[in-house]
């Protein structure tokens, strides 16, 4: 198991450690010895603390017992509740508000648009500051849970949609029913909301697809090659990319590039390949289909597609990719619209020579991953309403539309209204490569996850219905990576592909049947 796999299993689990972390660390247990029997001492005390921090009252009572017995071994630890009541806080004269904005989006040129709207809305709320915080890719559930286990200020957070049963059960999210109310429900593509319960908890700024392929054109018009439109062309074009160029007994270029670590980026990529041959997780009703021979299919066809990719894929992450593309050491990547974007930033001669196709990885149905990056608020927020606010500016006027052009192409509009304005802007990149961002957001109308449109993929008719359709247990199925760790253990760990499977599916039936015992009421949304 990799350590990230290790670091994440489980949401629960995760929740609980942190959760007994904390407590141990702020709320005294007392573990004694002793012995002689004949001699017993036994003390009382009441220790009352006040704290007072940015006028928010805490009173910790912690009631201890001491037991002292000679010659008898005694370990006790006395457990004591810490009532946190928090009060309003009442700023003081020419106060200002400050709301932390965490986000992922990294890239120079989002972040400049990210500023000159928290710029646009402090001019017209003069008392209220917005705190842009940049954090890692792929840590906002550590640092989500880590500040409610501590009591620590948040306000918009980015969240992955495998932790959302986790998350409104904890209790770590507000309602944003008038915000996406004042926005426009009916604006939203199917899935660019998390809802559960008759709430939304969470709206889709940006769509991203794992179904397309990007392609050297130059290379495939130099051996004489059309584009693949299916997996056994695929399979035969990645093999006849694959050149030692120079004659060294070296391969210069290979032919395709796709990850096989146990971590996101693998997941992402192979979920198509599930999905295309006619293979799921769940079906609507929650039951296990993962152990169908479509996906030991899948798994075989993704094995095979890696002996034509660098030897170094069982390390790679989420941009290894298209680190390995711009530098010329690989024929084909699949990815969404970033990579074409970067090569005209970087290498437009490349750009020139390079497309974007559908990733034709199964031959049974047209579908591929892809979903939406979400923005929410965290119920420990100082200033909810407020927060809302500018969440609900973030997504009307301009501004979102203002911030897909900063990566076009690659951040999908989660309405089709947007979708459509993207065309219009006076922008190089989309005069010059309009062709290939359709194809980019075409290819998202096929999309799905497991996590959110469980049963998308009928595996009995191998049809294609990506209904909402959240799965309650998907932290610690998707969280944990389990299908990436499947690949791992076949390509790092020597596991034939067979079992590795079995392991996979028997993890899941495993991990399902635990969530549904603890749930028994539970129904599916589809159902409902």
């Amino acid at each position: 198991m990799s350590n990230r796999a290790e670091k994440k299993k489980g949401f629960r689990g995760g929740l609980l450690g942190t959760a007994a972390l904390v407590c141990g660390l702020a709320i005294a247990g007392l573990v004694l010895a002793a012995c002689a029997p004949q001699v017993v001492e036994v003390e009382k005390e009441i220790v009352v603390t006040q704290v007072v921090r940015e006028e928010v009252e805490v009173e910790k009572v912690v009631e201890v017992e001491k037991v002292v017995e000679k010659e008898v071994e005694v370990e006790k630890i006395v457990e004591v509740e810490v009532v946190v009541t928090p009060t309003p806080a009442q700023l003081p004269e020419g106060g200002v508000k400050t709301i932390p904005f965490m986000t992922t989006e990294s890239d120079p040129e989002s972040v400049a648009v990210f500023q000159e709207i928290i710029a646009e809305y402090e001019e017209d709320h003069s008392g209220i500051r917005i705190d842009l915080v940049l954090t890692a890719h792929g840590s906002e559930e550590e640092r989500l849970i880590a500040a409610n286990a501590v009591g620590a200020e948040l306000g918009v957070v980015g969240i992955h949609p495998e932790y959302l049963y986790d998350y409104v059960a904890a209790g770590y999210l507000l309602p944003l029913d008038e915000m996406v109310d004042g926005v426009g429900r009916d604006k939203f593509k199917l899935g660019a909301m998390l809802s559960l319960e008759g709430h939304d908890y969470a709206v889709g700024y940006a769509g991203g697809t794992h179904s397309t392929l990007w392609v050297r054109k130059d290379l495939f018009e130099e051996a004489g090659l059309d584009m693949p439109t299916n997996y056994d062309e695929l399979l035969a074009t990645a093999e006849a990319l694959t050149q030692d160029t120079d004659g060294d007994g070296d391969i210069d270029i290979y032919g395709i590039g796709i990850p096989a670590a146990a971590n996101g980026a693998t997941r992402a990529r192979f979920k198509s390949f599930v999905y295309q041959n006619c293979g799921d997780w769940f079906d609507k009703e929650g039951n296990l289909v993962f152990d169908h021979p479509n996906v030991l299919e899948a798994l075989n066809n993704y094995v095979a597609l890696l002996e034509y990719a660098p030897p170094d894929v069982t390390g790679w992450s989420w941009f290894d990719g298209i680190t390995a593309f711009t530098a010329g050491k690989i024929a084909m990547h699949p990815y969404g619209g970033r990579l074409g974007y970067n090569l005209f930033r970087d290498k437009p001669e490349m750009r020139e020579n390079t497309t974007v196709i559908w990733y034709p990885v199964g031959n049974q149905v047209k579908a591929g991953r892809g979903g939406y990056d979400y923005m929410a608020v965290s119920a420990n927020a100082r200033w909810p309403e407020e927060t809302k606010d500018f969440l609900e500016f973030f997504f009307t006027g301009d501004r979102l539309a203002r911030f897909e052009m900063t990566v076009p192409g690659h951040l999908i509009p989660p309405t089709s209204e947007l979708e459509e304005a993207i065309f219009g802007f006076d922008h190089p990149y989309v005069q010059q490569y309009g062709d290939d961002i359709r194809t980019l957001f075409e290819s998202s109308r096929y999309n799905a996850l497991p996590q959110l449109q469980m049963g998308a993929v009928d595996v009995e008719t191998c049809t294609f219905d990506p209904a909402y359709n959240p799965m309650p247990w998907a932290s610690e199925i998707i969280g944990q990576s389990i299908s990436a760790q499947m690949i791992e253990r076949v390509v790092v760990g020597g596991e034939s592909p067979e079992d590795a499977w079995k392991w996979a599916y028997t993890e899941m039936q495993r991990i399902a049947d635990e969530w549904k015992a603890e749930h028994p009421d539970w129904e599916p949304q589809a159902t409902q």
